[in-house]
Protein backbone atom coordinates (compact mmCIF):
# COMPACT_ATOMS: atom_id res chain seq x y z
CA UNK A 1 0.00 0.00 0.00
CA UNK A 2 0.97 3.49 -1.12
CA UNK A 3 1.50 6.33 1.50
CA UNK A 4 2.85 10.10 0.80
CA UNK A 5 5.21 12.48 2.54
CA UNK A 6 7.04 15.46 1.64
CA UNK A 7 10.56 14.46 2.15
CA UNK A 8 11.99 10.90 1.92
CA UNK A 9 15.65 10.54 3.26
CA UNK A 10 17.66 7.56 2.09
CA UNK A 11 20.21 6.58 4.88
CA UNK A 12 20.30 6.94 8.40
CA UNK A 13 24.28 7.93 9.03
CA UNK A 14 25.77 11.04 9.86
CA UNK A 15 24.16 13.12 6.95
CA UNK A 16 20.03 11.85 7.16
CA UNK A 17 20.18 11.75 10.93
CA UNK A 18 21.28 15.55 11.19
CA UNK A 19 18.80 16.49 8.38
CA UNK A 20 16.50 14.41 10.15
CA UNK A 21 16.52 16.34 13.58
CA UNK A 22 16.75 19.67 11.34
CA UNK A 23 13.22 18.35 9.04
CA UNK A 24 11.42 17.42 12.45
CA UNK A 25 12.14 20.39 14.11
CA UNK A 26 10.86 22.71 11.49
CA UNK A 27 8.10 20.92 11.59
CA UNK A 28 8.46 19.91 7.37
CA UNK A 29 6.79 16.21 6.64
CA UNK A 30 9.11 13.49 5.98
CA UNK A 31 9.58 9.59 6.66
CA UNK A 32 13.92 8.19 7.26
CA UNK A 33 14.68 5.21 6.22
CA UNK A 34 17.53 2.95 7.37
CA UNK A 35 19.49 1.27 10.37
CA UNK A 36 21.26 3.86 12.52
CA UNK A 37 25.09 4.14 11.74
CA UNK A 38 24.62 0.99 9.74
CA UNK A 39 27.82 1.40 7.98
CA UNK A 40 29.76 2.62 10.63
CA UNK A 41 28.55 -0.34 13.00
CA UNK A 42 28.82 -3.49 10.43
CA UNK A 43 31.76 -2.56 7.93
CA UNK A 44 34.71 -0.72 10.08
CA UNK A 45 36.65 -3.29 12.20
CA UNK A 46 36.16 -2.55 16.03
CA UNK A 47 39.02 -0.18 17.55
CA UNK A 48 39.11 2.22 14.61
CA UNK A 49 39.69 6.16 14.84
CA UNK A 50 37.93 8.49 12.92
CA UNK A 51 39.75 11.06 10.70
CA UNK A 52 37.94 14.20 12.50
CA UNK A 53 38.78 15.14 16.05
CA UNK A 54 36.07 15.75 18.98
CA UNK A 55 34.29 18.76 17.72
CA UNK A 56 34.83 18.30 14.32
CA UNK A 57 33.16 14.78 15.15
CA UNK A 58 29.45 15.98 15.76
CA UNK A 59 25.93 15.30 14.14
CA UNK A 60 23.51 18.50 14.33
CA UNK A 61 20.19 19.14 15.88
CA UNK A 62 19.03 22.78 15.11
CA UNK A 63 19.50 23.70 18.55
CA UNK A 64 23.33 21.80 18.85
CA UNK A 65 22.61 20.57 22.00
CA UNK A 66 23.46 17.26 21.54
CA UNK A 67 27.37 17.25 20.96
CA UNK A 68 29.59 14.82 20.87
CA UNK A 69 31.61 16.40 23.84
CA UNK A 70 28.52 16.84 25.46
CA UNK A 71 27.53 12.59 25.08
CA UNK A 72 31.29 11.98 26.89
CA UNK A 73 30.35 13.77 29.65
CA UNK A 74 26.86 12.37 29.96
CA UNK A 75 28.51 9.09 29.36
CA UNK A 76 31.57 9.61 31.67
CA UNK A 77 34.26 9.40 28.96
CA UNK A 78 37.50 11.80 29.61
CA UNK A 79 37.13 14.03 27.43
CA UNK A 80 40.25 14.69 25.32
CA UNK A 81 39.68 17.10 22.88
CA UNK A 82 42.80 16.52 20.36
CA UNK A 83 41.89 12.21 20.35
CA UNK A 84 39.89 11.15 17.23
CA UNK A 85 37.01 9.71 18.65
CA UNK A 86 36.95 5.44 18.68
CA UNK A 87 34.45 3.56 16.00
CA UNK A 88 32.57 2.31 19.10
CA UNK A 89 31.96 5.70 21.20
CA UNK A 90 31.11 7.49 17.60
CA UNK A 91 28.43 4.44 17.17
CA UNK A 92 27.03 5.22 20.56
CA UNK A 93 26.96 8.90 20.23
CA UNK A 94 24.79 8.49 16.70
CA UNK A 95 22.66 6.33 18.14
CA UNK A 96 21.86 8.66 21.41
CA UNK A 97 21.23 11.19 18.82
CA UNK A 98 19.02 9.01 16.45
CA UNK A 99 16.47 7.87 20.11
CA UNK A 100 16.33 11.91 21.28
CA UNK A 101 15.96 13.33 17.67
CA UNK A 102 14.68 11.19 15.39
CA UNK A 103 12.56 8.28 16.78
CA UNK A 104 11.16 7.95 13.87
CA UNK A 105 13.47 6.14 12.19
CA UNK A 106 12.32 3.20 10.14
CA UNK A 107 14.86 0.22 10.17
CA UNK A 108 13.86 -0.83 6.30
CA UNK A 109 16.15 -1.56 3.21
CA UNK A 110 15.20 0.62 0.04
CA UNK A 111 14.78 -1.82 -3.10
CA UNK A 112 14.19 -0.12 -5.75
CA UNK A 113 13.46 4.31 -6.36
CA UNK A 114 12.20 5.12 -9.17
CA UNK A 115 10.50 8.82 -11.06
CA UNK A 116 6.63 8.28 -11.71
CA UNK A 117 3.81 11.04 -12.90
CA UNK A 118 2.70 11.00 -8.91
CA UNK A 119 6.59 11.63 -8.10
CA UNK A 120 8.87 9.48 -6.35
CA UNK A 121 8.29 5.83 -5.65
CA UNK A 122 10.24 4.43 -2.94
CA UNK A 123 10.14 0.20 -2.63
CA UNK A 124 11.14 -1.08 0.99
CA UNK A 125 11.93 -4.83 1.28
CA UNK A 126 8.74 -5.29 3.57
CA UNK A 127 6.64 -4.32 0.57
CA UNK A 128 5.69 -1.02 1.88
CA UNK A 129 6.18 1.90 -0.65
CA UNK A 130 6.51 5.68 -0.50
CA UNK A 131 5.43 8.22 -2.70
CA UNK A 132 7.18 11.68 -2.36
CA UNK A 133 7.96 14.88 -4.29
CA UNK A 134 11.34 15.21 -2.58
CA UNK A 135 14.11 12.35 -2.38
CA UNK A 136 17.31 12.53 -0.40
CA UNK A 137 19.78 10.43 -1.14
CA UNK A 138 22.15 10.23 2.36
CA UNK A 139 23.97 6.91 1.43
CA UNK A 140 27.25 7.52 2.62
CA UNK A 141 30.74 5.70 1.01
CA UNK A 142 30.01 2.41 1.60
CA UNK A 143 28.57 1.82 -2.23
CA UNK A 144 31.51 3.59 -3.55
CA UNK A 145 34.36 1.43 -2.69
CA UNK A 146 36.94 1.36 -4.88
CA UNK A 147 38.90 -1.49 -5.64
CA UNK A 148 42.01 -1.37 -8.49
CA UNK A 149 41.49 -3.26 -11.38
CA UNK A 150 44.64 -5.64 -10.64
CA UNK A 151 42.41 -6.72 -7.50
CA UNK A 152 39.10 -6.79 -8.83
CA UNK A 153 38.98 -10.49 -10.33
CA UNK A 154 40.11 -12.60 -7.17
CA UNK A 155 37.50 -14.35 -5.27
CA UNK A 156 35.82 -13.12 -2.23
CA UNK A 157 37.24 -15.71 0.07
CA UNK A 158 40.67 -13.77 -0.80
CA UNK A 159 40.07 -10.62 -1.62
CA UNK A 160 38.39 -7.11 0.73
CA UNK A 161 37.52 -3.66 0.67
CA UNK A 162 38.64 -2.35 4.01
CA UNK A 163 34.62 -1.22 4.04
CA UNK A 164 33.50 -4.76 4.07
CA UNK A 165 35.03 -5.73 7.98
CA UNK A 166 33.67 -5.64 11.34
CA UNK A 167 35.68 -8.36 13.95
CA UNK A 168 38.69 -9.19 12.62
CA UNK A 169 38.49 -12.62 14.01
CA UNK A 170 38.52 -14.67 10.58
CA UNK A 171 42.22 -13.13 9.78
CA UNK A 172 44.03 -14.77 13.33
CA UNK A 173 47.12 -16.61 12.28
CA UNK A 174 46.57 -15.52 8.38
CA UNK A 175 49.22 -13.95 6.37
CA UNK A 176 47.43 -10.64 5.17
CA UNK A 177 48.68 -7.77 2.99
CA UNK A 178 46.86 -4.46 3.51
CA UNK A 179 47.04 -2.44 0.26
CA UNK A 180 46.88 2.08 0.63
CA UNK A 181 48.65 4.10 2.76
CA UNK A 182 45.54 6.11 4.26
CA UNK A 183 44.03 6.17 7.63
CA UNK A 184 41.73 3.20 6.61
CA UNK A 185 45.31 1.19 5.65
CA UNK A 186 47.21 1.89 8.71
CA UNK A 187 44.18 1.35 11.09
CA UNK A 188 43.50 -1.66 9.54
CA UNK A 189 47.33 -2.77 9.90
CA UNK A 190 47.80 -2.01 13.40
CA UNK A 191 44.43 -3.60 14.63
CA UNK A 192 44.92 -6.82 12.44
CA UNK A 193 48.19 -7.27 13.42
CA UNK A 194 46.96 -6.76 17.47
CA UNK A 195 44.59 -9.59 16.13
CA UNK A 196 46.87 -12.07 15.62
CA UNK A 197 47.04 -11.89 12.00
CA UNK A 198 50.67 -11.48 10.03
CA UNK A 199 50.48 -8.57 8.50
CA UNK A 200 52.54 -6.68 5.35
CA UNK A 201 51.51 -3.14 3.91
CA UNK A 202 51.91 -2.03 0.76
CA UNK A 203 52.46 1.49 -0.49
CA UNK A 204 52.91 3.35 -3.84
CA UNK A 205 54.02 6.51 -2.05
CA UNK A 206 57.87 6.62 -1.00
CA UNK A 207 57.06 6.34 3.21
CA UNK A 208 54.34 6.36 4.68
CA UNK A 209 52.42 10.13 6.35
CA UNK A 210 50.74 10.54 9.48
CA UNK A 211 49.23 13.41 11.16
CA UNK A 212 49.16 14.57 14.63
CA UNK A 213 47.15 16.59 16.74
CA UNK A 214 48.66 19.83 18.75
CA UNK A 215 48.85 18.04 21.94
CA UNK A 216 52.05 16.31 20.77
CA UNK A 217 53.83 19.20 18.98
CA UNK A 218 56.73 19.92 21.19
CA UNK A 219 56.11 23.55 22.93
CA UNK A 220 58.71 25.18 20.01
CA UNK A 221 56.63 23.98 17.05
CA UNK A 222 52.78 24.82 19.34
CA UNK A 223 54.55 28.58 19.66
CA UNK A 224 55.36 29.12 15.76
CA UNK A 225 51.97 27.43 14.37
CA UNK A 226 50.36 30.34 16.64
CA UNK A 227 52.67 32.74 15.18
CA UNK A 228 52.05 31.37 11.80
CA UNK A 229 48.14 31.01 12.39
CA UNK A 230 47.04 34.26 10.11
CA UNK A 231 48.99 32.65 7.15
CA UNK A 232 47.84 29.00 7.97
CA UNK A 233 44.50 28.55 9.65
CA UNK A 234 43.18 25.51 11.02
CA UNK A 235 39.94 23.91 10.21
CA UNK A 236 37.87 20.93 11.20
CA UNK A 237 38.89 19.00 8.36
CA UNK A 238 42.65 20.30 8.25
CA UNK A 239 45.37 23.49 7.88
CA UNK A 240 45.71 25.90 5.63
CA UNK A 241 43.45 29.17 3.70
CA UNK A 242 42.23 26.24 1.13
CA UNK A 243 40.55 23.13 3.54
CA UNK A 244 39.02 26.82 5.71
CA UNK A 245 37.43 27.83 3.04
CA UNK A 246 36.40 23.82 1.72
CA UNK A 247 35.66 23.50 5.67
CA UNK A 248 33.73 26.99 6.65
CA UNK A 249 32.53 27.80 3.42
CA UNK A 250 30.89 25.06 0.84
CA UNK A 251 28.61 27.17 -0.44
CA UNK A 252 31.84 29.42 -1.36
CA UNK A 253 33.11 26.08 -2.62
CA UNK A 254 30.53 25.14 -5.29
CA UNK A 255 30.53 28.81 -6.48
CA UNK A 256 33.70 27.73 -7.97
CA UNK A 257 34.07 27.31 -11.96
CA UNK A 258 34.27 23.01 -12.54
CA UNK A 259 37.49 22.49 -13.27
CA UNK A 260 38.88 24.18 -10.39
CA UNK A 261 36.38 22.19 -7.67
CA UNK A 262 36.97 18.61 -9.55
CA UNK A 263 41.21 19.35 -8.78
CA UNK A 264 40.07 20.15 -5.55
CA UNK A 265 38.30 18.00 -4.33
CA UNK A 266 40.49 15.07 -5.63
CA UNK A 267 43.15 16.40 -4.33
CA UNK A 268 43.14 18.69 -1.27
CA UNK A 269 43.76 16.24 1.08
CA UNK A 270 46.63 13.45 0.48
CA UNK A 271 46.37 10.23 2.46
CA UNK A 272 47.82 9.81 6.00
CA UNK A 273 47.20 7.92 9.10
CA UNK A 274 46.56 9.03 12.78
CA UNK A 275 49.63 9.34 14.94
CA UNK A 276 48.17 7.56 16.85
CA UNK A 277 48.89 4.73 14.77
CA UNK A 278 51.64 5.23 14.05
CA UNK A 279 53.93 3.77 16.84
CA UNK A 280 51.07 0.86 16.52
CA UNK A 281 52.62 0.21 12.56
CA UNK A 282 56.03 1.21 12.46
CA UNK A 283 58.18 -1.80 14.04
CA UNK A 284 55.13 -3.94 14.47
CA UNK A 285 53.74 -4.55 10.76
CA UNK A 286 56.14 -4.87 7.53
CA UNK A 287 56.11 -2.24 5.93
CA UNK A 288 56.67 -2.00 1.94
CA UNK A 289 56.19 1.37 0.52
CA UNK A 290 57.09 2.77 -2.97
CA UNK A 291 56.18 -0.66 -4.42
CA UNK A 292 53.30 -0.84 -7.12
CA UNK A 293 51.20 -3.26 -7.43
CA UNK A 294 51.33 -5.16 -10.94
CA UNK A 295 48.95 -8.35 -10.58
CA UNK A 296 47.88 -10.50 -8.64
CA UNK A 297 47.39 -14.24 -9.37
CA UNK A 298 45.60 -17.37 -7.25
CA UNK A 299 47.95 -20.13 -6.64
CA UNK A 300 47.06 -23.37 -4.65
CA UNK A 301 44.43 -20.94 -2.72
CA UNK A 302 46.71 -18.06 -1.74
CA UNK A 303 47.23 -15.00 -3.60
CA UNK A 304 50.64 -14.12 -5.09
CA UNK A 305 51.27 -10.45 -5.35
CA UNK A 306 53.59 -9.11 -8.32
CA UNK A 307 54.91 -5.94 -7.22
CA UNK A 308 57.45 -3.49 -8.68
CA UNK A 309 59.98 -1.34 -6.84
CA UNK A 310 60.31 2.42 -7.77
CA UNK A 311 64.12 1.49 -8.16
CA UNK A 312 63.03 -1.19 -10.81
CA UNK A 313 63.59 -4.06 -8.83
CA UNK A 314 60.32 -6.89 -9.03
CA UNK A 315 59.20 -9.13 -5.75
CA UNK A 316 56.20 -11.93 -5.38
CA UNK A 317 54.63 -11.74 -1.84
CA UNK A 318 52.24 -14.44 -1.26
CA UNK A 319 49.49 -14.00 1.56
CA UNK A 320 46.35 -15.66 2.63
CA UNK A 321 43.98 -12.75 1.98
CA UNK A 322 44.46 -8.84 0.53
CA UNK A 323 42.70 -6.46 1.62
CA UNK A 324 42.60 -3.26 -0.88
CA UNK A 325 42.18 0.20 1.86
CA UNK A 326 42.12 2.35 -1.97
CA UNK A 327 39.24 4.64 -0.40
CA UNK A 328 36.61 5.63 -2.90
CA UNK A 329 35.50 6.91 -5.83
CA UNK A 330 31.61 8.23 -6.23
CA UNK A 331 30.00 6.95 -9.28
CA UNK A 332 25.99 6.89 -8.94
CA UNK A 333 26.09 4.08 -11.21
CA UNK A 334 26.92 1.89 -8.66
CA UNK A 335 23.60 2.37 -6.52
CA UNK A 336 21.99 -0.21 -7.48
CA UNK A 337 18.36 0.54 -5.89
CA UNK A 338 18.25 3.60 -8.36
CA UNK A 339 15.90 2.66 -10.93
CA UNK A 340 18.36 2.78 -14.46
CA UNK A 341 16.03 5.67 -16.36
CA UNK A 342 16.22 7.59 -13.36
CA UNK A 343 20.34 7.03 -12.88
CA UNK A 344 20.06 7.76 -16.74
CA UNK A 345 18.47 11.25 -16.57
CA UNK A 346 21.00 12.06 -13.65
CA UNK A 347 23.28 14.41 -14.93
CA UNK A 348 26.89 13.66 -14.00
CA UNK A 349 30.75 14.58 -13.89
CA UNK A 350 33.42 11.78 -13.50
CA UNK A 351 30.59 9.92 -12.01
CA UNK A 352 29.28 12.02 -9.40
CA UNK A 353 26.02 14.25 -9.66
CA UNK A 354 25.88 17.49 -10.35
CA UNK A 355 24.14 19.77 -7.83
CA UNK A 356 22.94 22.67 -6.97
CA UNK A 357 23.79 25.29 -4.63
CA UNK A 358 20.31 23.37 -2.51
CA UNK A 359 22.04 19.64 -2.87
CA UNK A 360 19.15 18.99 -6.34
CA UNK A 361 20.32 17.35 -8.91
CA UNK A 362 18.79 17.69 -12.76
CA UNK A 363 16.50 15.79 -11.96
CA UNK A 364 13.70 18.04 -9.68
CA UNK A 365 13.21 17.03 -6.39
CA UNK A 366 16.24 14.42 -6.10
CA UNK A 367 18.85 15.56 -4.42
CA UNK A 368 22.57 13.93 -2.61
CA UNK A 369 24.11 14.96 0.41
CA UNK A 370 27.46 13.32 2.30
CA UNK A 371 30.15 11.77 0.25
CA UNK A 372 27.65 11.66 -3.27
CA UNK A 373 27.84 15.31 -3.32
CA UNK A 374 31.65 15.79 -2.97
CA UNK A 375 32.63 17.04 -6.98
CA UNK A 376 29.76 19.85 -5.87
CA UNK A 377 30.85 20.75 -2.35
CA UNK A 378 34.05 19.91 -1.76
CA UNK A 379 35.95 18.17 0.53
CA UNK A 380 34.32 18.60 3.63
CA UNK A 381 31.52 16.33 2.62
CA UNK A 382 34.20 13.25 3.56
CA UNK A 383 33.52 14.18 6.74
CA UNK A 384 30.97 14.63 9.08
CA UNK A 385 31.39 17.80 9.79
CA UNK A 386 29.92 19.08 6.34
CA UNK A 387 26.50 17.77 7.33
CA UNK A 388 26.12 20.93 9.10
CA UNK A 389 25.63 22.68 5.96
CA UNK A 390 23.42 20.58 4.01
CA UNK A 391 20.90 20.38 7.27
CA UNK A 392 20.68 24.00 7.21
CA UNK A 393 20.22 24.83 3.67
CA UNK A 394 18.03 21.63 2.81
CA UNK A 395 15.61 22.42 5.71
CA UNK A 396 15.86 26.01 4.07
CA UNK A 397 15.11 25.25 0.82
CA UNK A 398 12.17 22.43 1.84
CA UNK A 399 10.67 25.38 4.07
CA UNK A 400 9.75 26.91 0.79
CA UNK A 401 9.67 24.48 -2.65
CA UNK A 402 6.80 22.32 -0.50
CA UNK A 403 5.31 25.41 -0.49
CA UNK A 404 4.80 25.59 -4.43
CA UNK A 405 7.69 27.61 -5.16
CA UNK A 406 10.27 26.57 -7.73
CA UNK A 407 13.25 24.51 -8.00
CA UNK A 408 17.21 26.51 -7.66
CA UNK A 409 18.87 24.14 -10.09
CA UNK A 410 21.16 26.42 -11.96
CA UNK A 411 21.10 25.90 -15.91
CA UNK A 412 23.83 27.62 -17.32
CA UNK A 413 26.26 25.88 -19.14
CA UNK A 414 28.96 27.88 -18.53
CA UNK A 415 28.64 27.34 -14.80
CA UNK A 416 27.72 23.67 -15.04
CA UNK A 417 30.28 22.32 -17.59
CA UNK A 418 29.59 19.55 -20.20
CA UNK A 419 27.77 16.34 -19.12
CA UNK A 420 30.23 14.35 -19.71
CA UNK A 421 33.93 15.47 -18.95
CA UNK A 422 37.09 14.84 -20.49
CA UNK A 423 39.02 11.66 -19.94
CA UNK A 424 41.68 13.05 -17.42
CA UNK A 425 43.36 11.34 -14.22
CA UNK A 426 40.64 11.06 -11.20
CA UNK A 427 42.57 10.86 -7.68
CA UNK A 428 40.65 8.00 -5.12
CA UNK A 429 40.02 9.56 -2.09
CA UNK A 430 41.11 7.41 1.02
CA UNK A 431 40.04 7.71 4.79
Amino acid sequence: MSQTTGVVIIGAGPYGLSLAAHLRAAAIPYRIFGKAMDSWKNNMPPGMLLKSRLASSNLYDPSGSLTLERFYRESGIPVDRFAPPTLETFVAYGESFQARFVPDLEPKVLTKLKRTAEGFVAAFDDGDTVVAPKVVCAIGVHPFKYIPDVLRDLPDRVMSHSADHGPLDMFVGKDVAVVGSGSSATDLAALLNESGATVTLIARAPSLSFVGPAAQRSMLRRKVKQLLTPLYPSSGIGSGWLLKICADAPWLFHALPEKWRLHIAQNALGPKGHDFMKERVLGKVHVMTGRNLHAAKLDRGKVDLHLAANNGTREVLQVDHVVAATGYRVDIDRLAFVDEALRSAVRTVKGGPVLSSDYESSVAGLYFIGPASLNSFGPVVRFVLGSSHSSRRLTDHFSRTLSGRQSSFPAKASTLGPATAPDTEVRVWQT
